[in-house]
């Protein structure tokens, strides 16, 4: 019967204790990630459609001339407020709507020419896509034509 009783081949208490309480560090530290993971997919993803918001504004633009832009003439955006400043660009600021969704927008304009020539004259253009805090969220280059 004392024969019984000295079995050494288990696990003593304190090993179990050590190996969950190793077990328990080491899974928070993985439960840790996925929070962080999730808050980046989902910053990735307003970044994407801000991109694509200005992309879609700089593909409008194209399609109208740089003294329409100015004038305020056929712009995407509405209503569109023009910050006149004594250095360069003009802004024009306002909102763009697309699928149902309204995106603060800036398109600043350089009324210096950047490319001159024979064939044609441009202007350039930067779309700036604003977040709900008005801070620039995505930008995006283009030339309007003269």
């Amino acid at each position: 019967m004392l024969h019984n009783l000295k079995n050494n081949s288990g696990f003593t208490l304190i090993e179990i204790l050590a190996s969950v309480v190793l077990l328990t560090v080491v899974l928070s530290m993985f439960l840790s990630i996925f929070p962080q993971m999730a808050n980046m997919n989902n910053r990735t993803g307003d970044n994407l459609e801000a991109a694509n918001v200005g992309k879609e504004v700089l593909v409008k633009m194209k399609r109208i001339t740089y003294t329409d832009a100015i004038s305020g003439t056929n712009l995407p955006i509405t209503p569109s407020q023009k910050i006149n400043n004594s250095t360069n660009p003009i802004i024009l600021s306002g909102t763009y709507t697309s699928n149902g969704k309204s995106t603060k927008i800036n398109i600043s304009l350089w009324p210096i020419e950047a490319v001159s020539g024979t064939a044609q004259t441009l202007h350039k253009m930067k779309i700036d896509v604003l977040n709900p805090n008005d801070l620039i969220q995505a930008s995006t280059y283009g030339y309007l034509k003269k």
